[in-house]
């Protein structure tokens, strides 16, 4: 019989976002080992990727409900299921390693396990993150870096999610916590993952995260932005959570910075664009582009291979010489209109891909 982790491996591998197996060094089992008890693996593997109630779960698999709500409740305290409802009514689920566990580990995380995660990380995205079109993160640009004449649609634009959002929390970011734990801190604000809706309650009954106001959050948004931080928001149109992140510290602009042409690797529709007449070559936007896409000879030059339509180099541009404007439609990316239609594109490219 294969070890328990070597299934947990294969069992996370069946998720949409797909998961490393059989690597060289076994980093993948080293990770899990880290943290999963066996026990709690082989309870794991016995979920569903849809929330299910604990009687629902103990029906299907025979077993004594109030003893198998008392386990997945611990288990989703150590960010190991997700859990949604409110309490006397969860539901429990599976869910991916990442976005997923890794992210649930934030208050857990140990020099140990950030060694280890820092050998793992690039294997992760190179072979699942990096695969199909459609990604578990898309960029989106500052608003006032936007060209006033090029479109934005709603699920483009960051204050209008935060204002409408029902429910607001806010988080470290892991990336930055991560680098912290290996003695390499980040000047970055640290407080700087949103999440939104629902889906918040689990990050603040968890001691993840925060509750907060608009305003509050939008104050938050502003001191990334003045750091220079990329707007990174969830697949779908329907936005749950939000990170700001810096080319030091985060996986996926890492990832992506290292890719021949990182416009090819995004989800992005927009571009920088600088004007010759107004450019005075201070190279304030080459020295914050976080994918080395501008370079300056008397004036600014963007690279547009390498550009991801951010718009961090546009804010700080003193004399506004650069902006950031829309692609043409056939290079547009129409996000799902949901979390389901993104995951079930993830889940059907990566397969086709990785095959």
């Amino acid at each position: 019989m294969k070890d328990v982790y070597q299934r947990l491996a294969e069992f996370l591998d069946t998720m949409p976002q797909r998961f490393p197996v059989n690597t060289e060094s076994g980093i993948e089992l080293k990770i899990l080992q880290k943290i999963f008890t066996p026990d709690e693996a082989e309870v794991f593997m016995k979920l569903k990727p849809q929330p299910e109630s604990s009687a629902q779960i103990a029906a299907r698999l025979g077993e004594e409900p109030a003893a198998l709500e008392q386990k997945l409740y611990e288990m989703s305290k150590k960010g190991l299921i997700f859990r949604g409802g409110k309490d006397g009514d969860y539901k429990y689920m599976a869910t991916a390693f990442l976005v997923g566990i890794i992210e649930f580990q934030m208050n857990r995380m140990t020099p140990e396990l950030a060694k280890d995660w820092e050998e793992f990380e690039p294997i992760l995205y190179k072979n699942t993150w990096l695969k199909g079109k459609t990604r578990d993160l898309r960029t989106i640009p500052i608003g006032e870096a936007v060209d006033a004449g090029s479109q934005v649609m709603p699920y483009e634009k960051i204050e209008e999610t935060i204002r409408a959002a029902k429910y607001i929390a806010v988080s470290d970011c892991m990336c930055r916590r991560l680098t912290d734990l290996q003695k390499k801190p980040c000047s970055h604000p640290m407080e700087v993952c949103f999440h939104f809706g629902g889906g918040c309650h689990y990050f603040v009954e968890n001691g993840l995260a925060r509750y907060i106001q608009p305003d509050e959050a939008i104050a938050i948004f502003q001191k990334g932005k003045e750091s220079g931080l990329v707007c990174q928001v969830s697949a779908s149109q329907q936005i749950n959570a939000m990170c700001m992140c810096c080319d030091c510290c985060c996986g996926p602009l890492r990832a992506v910075r290292a890719c021949s042409k990182p416009s090819e690797m995004v989800n992005s529709n927009f571009f920088a664009q600088v004007s010759d007449d107004d450019c005075t070559g201070c190279e304030l936007c080459a020295e914050r582009c976080p994918m080395d896409a501008i370079t300056v000879d008397n004036i600014a030059r963007v690279d547009l291979e390498r550009c991801i339509g951010c718009g961090v180099c546009a804010v700080t541009c003193p004399v506004e010489a650069i902006k950031v404007r829309r692609k043409a439609k056939d290079k547009e990316f129409v996000p799902g209109k949901d979390i389901f239609s993104s995951t079930m594109a993830i889940y059907q490219q990566r397969r086709e891909k990785l095959s």
